[in-house]
């Protein structure tokens, strides 16, 4: 970002909002990432894959 301001380029809060990894929470500012491994393998089928999201239809929250 800083190379983006210091060209004069300026970027809105609701694009960083999306794409700057410090706003997420399983993401940590110095890189270490925090995944539930049990929860991620338990969605998968027996050939290894996740189910396909339908369009429209919202994520189950856990």
């Amino acid at each position: 970002m800083a190379g983006l301001h210091r060209t004069g380029r300026q970027v809105d809060a609701e694009v960083l909002a999306h794409i700057w990894p410090i706003h997420h929470e399983n993401v940590r500012f110095y890189g270490t990432h925090s995944v539930d491994i049990d929860g991620e393998l338990a969605q998968l089928d027996t050939d290894g894959y996740r189910p396909l999201r339908l369009a429209g239809v919202a994520p189950l929250s856990s």
